[in-house]
């Protein structure tokens, strides 16, 4: 009998859309065969007990902030990759607000050998937009997921939304997203109205004084988030005149969720990530950890509009989950208590989030399908890694976290494999979490030690 590198048994597993209590065998790296409990097992190098857990898909998280270069005292590849290992996250997206900035093609091919000699996991990355717009062909070709575009710059602050990425001009905007329907690249935008929000900033928050936690987070959901929705009603009308692939980033509005849905029905190529913190922090959260949790707060009739996007019986627009995971040193942040507006944006949420949403799945709010659904099977058709990644089945990367479900933990700093210092989640109980995590028929978290390799993780090219 062929003998095999990995075997997990009895575990619950998610294959043809369903949990089945199966076997899986793995050789060189994929998925050589899923058997039912009573077929024979062939001898393995390794084998990983899986009864009484679920086997997941490994997750595919398209938003995480690496720092690196130029920013590592916050985060570098390395630590970013174990916290998403930590997490369950098999495919992690860096973002290219970095210093040099990611936005040409001689730094796309430096950036990704950069990250080959350091990542834990499979990575891929987003590319800003070049000055030279007649470079996204050779960009997109090196197999990159897509450009993405800041629709801002920070006030009182330089980072994390660098000038250099920075697309205030509509103009300009349309002019990507035709370079990017082009090439058949997907845009990915950070949606912001920056003309709205300093009129908002100077007239109702600066000349008051009013520059706390509590301040920030109600300046940029003023007027019923009119920052947000006045964004997304303009990316979703450009890019059906553009007829780009469009990625909208945080959505976290009720009105976005319904122009979402619309725009969606009525043939924009368009699909939205929605962060995790957005379904959880609450008000009481921006008073009691203010600067930790910068710009989470979602107002509850958009935090209900979210949880009901999700719970749905099927998704009324292809929707999944980034988590933004944006680490800033601890001493970045503590200014945030005088004046929010210094502090820079942005949270380590990458190890934490499928924590969350596994103990929201015991609370009945959401099932595991979905979670699957969320945080596997839609980012990997959307962004062209499919099937290769975010299923399991034969012939796939043998990718995959193994989740117990009645495991109970406190989140903690000290649990944290981002360099940031702090937890925006400090003291919140969960119930679910990830055990065991597998990229490629490689254990790179055992027993929720991360134990992968830095070099380990490869670049996956995106298949067009």
């Amino acid at each position: 009998m062929e003998k095999l590198n990995l075997l997990i048994k009895g575990g619950k597993v998610f294959t043809d859309r369903k949990f089945t209590e199966a076997n899986i065998a793995v050789k060189d790296g994929k998925i050589h065969s899923i058997t039912d409990l009573e077929a024979p097992l062939p001898p393995a190098d390794r084998t990983i007990d899986a009864r009484g857990m679920h086997v997941l898909p490994g997750l595919i998280d398209t938003h995480v902030h690496m720092r690196e270069p130029g920013f590592t005292h916050k985060e570098d590849i390395t630590s970013a990759t174990q916290a998403a290992a930590a997490g369950g996250v098999t495919l992690a997206v860096d973002m290219p607000n970095v210093k040099p900035s990611t936005n040409s093609y001689e730094r796309t091919v430096e950036h990704k050998a950069l990250a080959a000699t350091k990542a834990v996991v499979d990575f891929n990355h987003w590319i800003g937009p070049p000055a030279d717009l007649t470079e996204v062909d050779k960009i997109i070709a090196e197999g990159v997921i897509g450009i993405k575009v800041f629709m801002m710059n920070d006030t009182k602050r330089s980072y994390p939304h660098m000038p250099e990425l920075g697309i205030l001009s509509y103009g300009h905007l349309y002019e990507i997203f035709q370079a990017c329907a082009g090439s058949n690249a997907v845009c990915a935008v950070h949606p912001h109205n920056q003309e709205l929000f300093e009129w908002i900033e100077n007239r109702y928050f600066w000349d008051k004084g009013l520059t706390k936690p509590e301040d920030y987070a109600h300046a940029l959901r003023y007027g019923d988030s009119i920052v947000y929705d006045t964004a997304f009603a303009a990316l979703f009308i450009l890019a059906r005149s553009a007829k780009v692939k469009l990625n909208v980033l945080h959505l976290n509005t009720y009105l976005g969720t319904l122009m979402a849905e619309w725009y969606y029905k009525d043939g924009v190529d368009l699909s939205c990530e929605m962060n995790p913190p957005h379904f959880f922090i609450t008000m009481e959260d921006v008073k009691k950890r203010g600067p930790y949790v910068l710009g989470s707060w979602t107002p509850p009739k958009d935090q209900e509009a979210l949880w009901k996007v999700v719970q749905r019986e099927s998704l009324p627009f292809p929707a999944f989950w980034g988590t933004d995971h944006a680490p800033h040193h601890i001493d970045e942040k503590e200014i945030g208590w005088e004046d929010m507006w210094k502090a820079h944006g942005g949270a380590p949420y990458v190890q934490d989030y499928l924590s969350l949403f596994l103990n929201a799945a015991s609370q009945g709010r959401i099932t595991l399908e979905r979670i699957v659904e969320l945080g596997c099977e839609i980012p990997a058709k959307r962004f062209g890694f499919y099937p290769r990644k975010g299923v399991i089945q034969v012939g796939s990367d043998a990718d995959f976290v193994i989740v117990d479900l009645n495991k109970e933990r406190t989140i903690t700093k000290e649990q944290n494999y981002s360099r940031a210092g702090y937890n925006p989640f400090e003291g919140w109980k969960v119930k679910g979490v990830p055990i065991h995590t597998i990229v490629r028929g490689t254990v790179v978290m055992e027993d929720e030690k991360v134990v992968g390799k830095p070099g380990f993780g490869q670049f996956i090219p995106v298949e067009r």
